[in-house]
């Protein structure tokens, strides 16, 4: 894998993952407004960003495990911090969610 072909699987890391987050807080929204259809389909949506996005994670990490020569560099770090750091986000709307359900039923 050439730098070339890193950086572009490092945008793409980035690109996804933030049209994730872009996604996710859509369907905060919908949740916070009480449309759970939108809510899911948002998050759906966001699911599939995120795993094209770890695609793209996994096809730099292979390659430096294919080849010695090939080096991540702060871009493919960068992008790999944003794709954990959404990654979170995802895991605490999950909860998030629960706890919105849980307080619209005791109400």
């Amino acid at each position: 894998m050439t730098t070339e072909e890193m950086n572009e699987q490092a945008m793409e890391i980035i690109v996804n993952a933030g049209n994730g987050r872009t996604l996710l807080n859509k369907a905060l929204e919908a949740l916070y407004e009480g449309d759970e259809e939108l809510y899911s389909s948002h998050m759906e949506d966001a699911r599939k960003e995120m795993v094209a996005a770890h695609a793209a994670q996994t096809k730099v990490l292979q390659s430096t495990i294919e080849d010695e020569e090939v080096r991540p560099n702060i871009l493919f770090t960068h992008a790999q911090d944003t794709l954990m750091t959404i990654m979170s986000e995802m895991n605490i709307a999950k909860h998030l969610e629960k706890i919105v359900r849980m307080i619209v039923t005791i109400q």
